[in-house]
């Protein structure tokens, strides 16, 4: 008689299944790779002009945003947010529009950074 236990049955096929279905999936995008079609490289090339348009789009409100930076004064700036609804918020104090300033260019310059590595790992 042994006295090593056996894990259930159900664990071992959940194990089992857990196992399979990254490999498979491995081994469809090995032969994707390998093999490509037409229609799925020229599905590819769509989801990149996607990508290099969402880019384009962040790099150019990052320019812009610098050049609202760069030509302001500190006095007669205003940050007006408008909703759907066509509610407005106007701040024109020149110590909050700089907070809101440096949060927007942090976000910006993350999203825009994030952007330019898909662009750059995508692989068509």
């Amino acid at each position: 008689m042994s006295t090593t236990k056996e894990a259930p049955k159900g664990k071992e096929q959940q194990k089992g299944i857990a196992i399979l279905k990254p490999v498979e999936r491995a081994k469809t995008n090995i032969d994707d790779v390998l093999n490509p079609t037409a229609e799925s490289r020229l599905k590819k090339l769509d989801t990149f002009k996607i990508l290099a348009e969402k880019h384009k789009y962040l790099v150019s409100k990052n320019d812009d945003l610098q050049k609202f930076i760069a030509s302001s004064d500190g006095m007669k700036e205003k940050v007006i947010l408008k909703n759907s609804q066509g509610f407005e918020f106007e701040v024109s104090n020149s110590s909050v529009i700089n907070k809101v300033i440096n949060v927007m260019e942090n976000e910006l310059q993350q999203i825009t950074s994030n952007s330019e590595r898909q662009v750059i790992d995508f692989t068509i």
